[in-house]
């Protein structure tokens, strides 16, 4: 998907919060929003939000000093999450279809984004997870499942990496192979290798970094070895918006899994799903590429 005009306000104020940061000093924070606000005309409308995102967080790393701004955010998300696994994963195993159960919370737990337009409570979209999808191809995915699948598994954010992990149990209970991909570096609260190790993933899969340090997965910026592995994938579970932005247009067995957060993202998945009652907080399971219009079927 592309850029859209609500993007530019939305680049700006995730700017200046990064840069608050990053630094005390007011002057600062003035001048390196006013260089970002400088470099708004020069991004390229057609390429998805994240790509042109990733220009002022490196700007804002060259000038400050700080390559992970969000550090604190990301530990205390982890701490977070971590406290809830036990119970998420004994609620999981009581449920009637397990791995549905897993997926809602794995989606749920998509609200931790400190890099979204909108930022929503997290107590309240865990406590309501098993509300039902807005657009849901669950049936599609448990089928793709079902054949014991190699998934390539895109990671998004600390503290959701947990109910990934989750998630990710019931899948390889059903014998897939999965191989979890994290970003290569710090960007925004996005996961990185040092996350999923906290978590204990590495542990139960393989966990490699997809070669870029964009708050998404743009193809052409990932590594050799990673789109290899996204070539030869039977199944790909992407989570997040930034990773739906980069890919909602790619030819591949793609289920993107996210809660929607902004209003460009909404306006997209309203041309595609137009009778799907989308809105700011809807919860997403949508099967990748064209030809999916209209396609609502739900569940619970």
């Amino acid at each position: 998907m592309q850029t859209g005009n609500d993007c530019l306000v939305c680049f700006l104020r995730q700017a200046l919060a990064t840069v608050r940061r990053c630094a005390d000093d007011p002057a600062v924070h003035w001048r390196i929003a006013a260089e970002v606000g400088a470099m708004l005309s020069g991004f390229d409308p057609r390429l998805p939000p994240p790509e042109n995102a990733v220009h002022y967080y490196r700007l804002i790393a060259r000038r400050t000093g700080v390559a992970d701004p969000y550090l604190a955010e990301k530990r205390e998300s982890n701490a977070f999450a971590l406290a809830l696994e036990a119970r998420t994963r004994e609620c999981i195993q009581r449920d009637s279809d397990p791995l549905l159960a897993a997926i809602q919370f794995a989606v749920s737990a998509n609200v931790l984004d400190y890099g979204s337009q909108r930022l929503l409570d997290r107590d309240e979209a865990l406590a309501s997870c098993r509300q039902p999808f807005a657009v849901n191809h669950y049936e599609a995915l448990r089928q793709q499942v079902g054949q014991q699948a190699n998934i390539l598994y895109l990671a998004d954010n600390c503290g959701e990496i947990v109910f990934d992990k989750l998630l990710i149990e019931q899948l390889l209970a059903r014998g897939c192979q999965v191989t979890l991909a994290v970003r290569q570096s710090p960007i925004i609260n996005d996961a990185t290798l040092e996350d999923a190790r906290l978590c204990g993933i590495d542990r139960l899969c393989p966990v490699i970094d997809n070669g870029a340090d964009v708050p998404g997965t743009p193809l052409g910026n990932c590594s050799e070895d990673f789109r290899r592995r996204f070539a030869e994938a039977d199944c790909i579970i992407s989570k997040g918006m930034g990773n739906f932005e980069c890919l909602s247009e790619v030819q591949a067995p793609i289920f993107f899994l996210f809660v929607v957060k902004c209003t460009t993202v909404l306006a997209h998945l309203r041309q595609r799903y137009a009778d799907a009652g989308l809105r700011i907080g809807s919860p997403v399971l949508a099967q990748g590429g064209p030809g999916r219009q209209n396609d609502t079927m739900r569940t619970r």
